[in-house]
């Protein structure tokens, strides 16, 4: 993950909280509308029943007016208020939905019906001359019965609207409040979990491995180029741990290079006092055997004795071209060649020992490899190298192949942008902790070894833009691979 992705992730983990608290607050305020939404509702029956009860005692009063003769129009204005009264009960009746309340909606109409009734009883028995009677019937029937049980039901319901309306909306208000309460201190906690959390993420995935870097970058300063450096993200990060690793190697290599070549131009005024110093004397020193040689007598064991003086001058004098030519630079001057004529090149010069030695030499490449871009001398030089230690490597005989191909990075193939040599011995092997050391220079198991062989090759394989590589399995031979790069 990127370290972009990452930050994106913590910051969104923050924002989490914000998100919830936002939710929860667009819901308290539904919630809170709703139930002041029902607490209007409950309002408006209210004043519609407020209504209806003012309508009904106003009839109760157009009775008592018309009984007394104080007003003759007031029968006309109870019919007038009894269609009133119906309209608002009606309505009323409609809002109302508690079963509570719908119990005393028709507990309600039943007593207005009955005072109704009654009303018509009254004004026939008036009009018919029974104005006693008529007052007797209100008395008796409206004040002490009717008009108390709708004194105590119009209380009861008041009673049922602040329970069931207002009582009913504050408790829900509540509610609202405790589980806003509630859920306030969890967010809170949580958002305390989430940020440590975000802080963890940040502080492991951006401060940690910076500073990690940093010490790094001391270290290396300080000029400990091969401190190693962990890389354990994918992210830029890790990347810039990455580029200054592959950075810190070039300087450790860059670095060697230069110890090397100091070394080396040590070496080369070393070797080439040595060699001044040393090759006369030894030039004399075979001339004056070999003419010792001519003079003994064939039968003469001394003749031996000059031969084996002979092959120590010599293996000398290879010891000393050895040492130059890994001590002093080789100029390089690379032209376009086809890797068939490098070894048709050298291995005429191994054809005596191929002989004498039995081994057998099979050559397989493919017939279309394409020109290489090498400085053939240098690389012939490399080959005879190579060539030379597996010849060694098969005293009492073998097989020794070579093959050429294409090459990608991937492995063989016809579309490659280099062309790989392999040489392959069926000779003793390398052991495996000796063949960590086989480049070294100096470093040989040999006797009569300078140690220079591979070491100069692989110089020379190199100058060439190209790479040397060798394998051993112990007992089962040696594979040496060098690629070279194809012309362009």
């Amino acid at each position: 993950m990127t370290l972009r992705r990452k930050l994106l992730v913590a910051f969104s983990i923050m924002t989490v909280p914000l998100l919830v608290i936002g939710g929860l607050t667009l819901w308290n305020i539904r919630e809170e509308n709703q139930a002041l939404r029902a607490l209007e509702e409950g309002l408006g029956r209210v004043r519609i029943f407020a209504e209806l009860e003012s309508a009904v005692h106003r009839q109760v009063l157009k009775i008592r007016d018309y009984l007394t003769g104080w007003d003759r129009g007031a029968k006309r204005e109870f019919d007038w208020l009894d269609r009133v009264v119906r309209e608002l009960a009606e309505e009323w009746k409609g809002a109302v939905s508690h079963p509570e309340d719908v119990q005393l909606a028709e507990d309600f109409d039943r007593l207005y019906r009955e005072i109704t009734d009654l009303a018509e009883r009254a004004f026939t028995a008036y009009d018919g001359g029974r104005r006693d009677e008529a007052i007797r019937l209100v008395q008796q029937e409206l004040d002490g019965r009717l008009f108390p049980d709708l004194d105590r039901k119009i209380k009861a319901i008041y009673r049922s609207f602040r329970v069931h309306n207002v009582k009913s909306a504050l408790d829900r208000l509540e509610a609202i409040q405790g589980f806003t309460r509630m859920f306030l201190i969890v967010s809170v906690l949580s958002s305390v979990v989430l940020v440590a959390l975000s802080s963890i993420l940040i502080a492991r995935n951006l401060a940690r491995p910076v500073e990690e870097l940093k010490r790094a970058m001391d270290i290396v300063g300080a000029g400990r180029l091969d401190a190693a450096i962990e890389v354990r993200s994918r992210d830029e990060i890790g990347d810039l741990a990455r580029s200054f690793t592959d950075m810190t190697q070039k300087l450790k290599e860059t670095q060697d290079q230069l110890i090397q070549s100091e070394k080396l131009a040590s070496l080369g005024q070393m070797a080439a006092a040595v060699a001044h110093g040393l090759r006369n004397p030894l030039a004399s020193i075979r001339a004056a055997t070999q003419l010792s040689l001519r003079r003994v007598p064939r039968e003469d064991p001394l003749r031996e004795q000059l031969g084996s003086v002979i092959g120590e001058v010599d293996r000398l004098e290879k010891r000393i071209t050895h040492l130059l030519d890994f001590t002093k630079p080789s100029p390089y001057r690379p032209v376009t060649e086809k890797p068939e004529r490098l070894f048709q090149d050298v291995l005429p010069t191994f054809s005596e020992k191929f002989t004498q030695q039995e081994i057998r030499l099979r050559v397989d490449y493919a017939g279309d490899l394409p020109e290489v871009w090498v400085d053939p001398f240098q690389i012939e030089l490399a080959l005879l190298e190579v060539i030379s230690n597996a010849v060694e490597a098969m005293p009492k005989g073998g097989m020794l192949t070579i093959s050429a191909c294409r090459r990608e990075q991937g492995g063989p193939t016809r579309g490659g942008t280099d062309v790989e040599i392999v040489i392959v011995d069926t000779g003793e092997g390398i052991p495996e902790d000796v063949c960590t050391h086989v480049f070294e220079p100096f470093f040989t198991t040999k006797a009569d070894g300078t140690g220079l062989g591979l070491a100069i090759a692989k110089r020379l394989v190199e100058q060439n833009k190209g790479t040397l590589t060798i394998a051993s399995t112990g007992e089962q031979g040696t594979s040496v691979r060098i690629t070279l790069p194809i012309a362009s």
